[in-house]
């Protein structure tokens, strides 16, 4: 049997992992009790920050964070471990890390390839390669989800198998000829939020499925708005969960890291949708990507205990221009693909201290919450339009054939 190994940029990538947090966010205005797409979804969401109890620092107030380190530690002992795994050793890994190991493995001793595929569609130029990149034009859509999904985060993905959304793109092939995995992506409900993934991992194992969303806008820089940050009283947080960004009370106002309403909104839905399809899942814990040419930022929302988290952007190529992946993105996407087995969700002693993380989306969709608890569908191919225009010819004609429609209403005056 093949000694299992770590390969040297998973080390080099392992000593990075602890810069990357999560921010913890809370909703304020939002239209999920409305039909209608992502697209259009409205999602305004505010950092929680908390202040310290001891009268030394009541005035020190801080942004509520999440290290990545402490959220997918399970994938981290794994990886560290790994480093002096022998064969003696190899009968007691799990297989299915085993698996996703060798994934992550496959991936770096093939990566000049697919950073070819890859910066052939970015624009990019890799100092490894002889070749003189042809495109230099913008990518589509359509282009960039196609290489992302095929050349980085489909080969990361458990089983390698994905399906992107297969609306208007069936007939395209990915640069390097091969022909992408197509299906039906549509998840919610639509009399809610819903819409089309690009990609979702896992379509064979459901309960491994995770989704992405390319974003060729996506960008580091601060956000356009301003946003108040959310002040709550501090109790007893694990070292699990820290803080992060000191800022005074008059420091509280700020702008906040700009990321998509959109892709907040499929993450909700999505992990809403798993945890009504596999109810007694460990944790309810689902995490969704959002990538772009140059950066890749990690969602997640914990269904069971509504908390939204939003980690700051990471580098998707190395910052030095060489048009080179990332190892750290690398592995991280790979951890995040393989959340399952490599996540172990947040930790609380009590009600309490969970409630601070709260996002508040349960209350904000209150009134249509039924529907996002019990009737969320996925792989749907077009939802069917929800026309209000109907429901009111619906009562006129009620109305007027004389049943006991409005019986005891009265005339608004």
């Amino acid at each position: 049997m093949a000694e299992i190994f770590v390969n040297k940029n998973i080390e080099l990538a392992l000593t990075h992992l602890h810069k990357l947090r999560f921010a913890v966010l809370e909703l304020g205005l939002c239209n999920a009790t409305r039909n209608v797409l992502f697209s259009d979804a409205v999602c305004k969401f505010d950092l929680v920050r908390v202040e310290r109890p001891d009268e030394e620092s009541k005035r020190d107030v801080r942004s509520l964070n999440v290290n990545f380190s402490s959220l997918f530690k399970p994938g981290i002992d794994f990886l560290t471990a790994c480093q002096n795994t022998s064969n003696e050793n190899i009968a007691g890994i799990d297989a299915l890390k085993k698996d996703a190991l060798s994934l992550l493995n496959s991936y770096f001793l093939n990566i000049d390839l697919h950073e070819q595929s890859l910066n052939k569609v970015t624009g990019k130029k890799n100092k490894k390669s002889d070749e003189t990149d042809i495109k230099h034009t913008p990518p589509t859509d359509t282009d960039f989800t196609i290489a992302v999904a095929e050349h980085l985060l489909g080969k990361l993905a458990p089983g390698q198998s994905y399906h992107i959304d297969s609306r208007g793109k069936e007939g395209n092939r990915c640069g390097c000829e091969v022909q992408p995995s197509y299906g039906n992506t549509g998840i919610g409900h639509e009399e809610v939020w819903h819409g089309h993934a690009d990609i979702i991992f896992s379509p064979h194992h459901p309960e491994n499925q995770s989704i992405a969303k390319c974003d060729l806008s996506l960008s580091s820089t601060p956000g356009q708005e301003e946003i108040t940050a959310v002040k709550r009283p501090h109790l007893h947080v694990d070292e699990n969960l820290e803080y992060a960004d000191r800022k005074t009370n008059a420091e509280v106002k700020r702008r906040a890291t700009w990321t998509s309403e959109e892709a907040i909104a499929q993450t909700i839905v999505f992990s809403l949708l798993q945890k009504q399809q596999y109810p007694n899942s460990p944790n309810c814990v689902v995490p969704s990507i959002l990538i772009s040419p140059d950066y890749v930022q990690i969602m997640i929302y914990d269904a069971e205990n509504d908390i939204l988290l939003c980690s700051n952007f990471m580098d998707l190529y190395n910052v030095n221009a060489d048009g080179c992946l990332s190892s750290e993105a690398v592995v991280t996407i790979w951890c995040v693909l393989h959340y399952r087995i490599f996540c172990c969700g947040l930790q609380f002693e009590n009600n309490d201290e969970a409630n601070i993380y709260k996002s508040n989306f349960s209350r904000l969709a209150q009134e249509k919450w039924h529907i996002y608890s019990n009737c969320l569908k996925n792989s749907v191919n077009e939802f069917p339009v929800v026309d209000s225009a109907i429901k009111v010819e619906l009562w006129n004609r009620k109305v007027l054939q004389g049943t006991e429609f409005c019986k005891g209403m009265k005339r608004r005056k």
